[in-house]
């Protein structure tokens, strides 16, 4: 699953990070920066 979000927009960035998406990339789109995630079931702490 792939999440992307602009950076400043700071409770989305947070709620990203506690569902466990991990940054891939940073780019500009918008006039703004933006954060590509990525989240796979495998990866979080619960599912190893």
């Amino acid at each position: 699953m792939a999440l992307r979000a602009q950076t400043a927009n700071t409770p989305s960035m947070r709620l990203a990070a506690k569902l466990g998406f991990i940054e891939v990339d940073r780019f500009k789109a918008y006039g703004a920066q933006q954060w590509l995630g990525l989240w796979s079931q495998a990866k979080t702490p619960g599912n190893l």
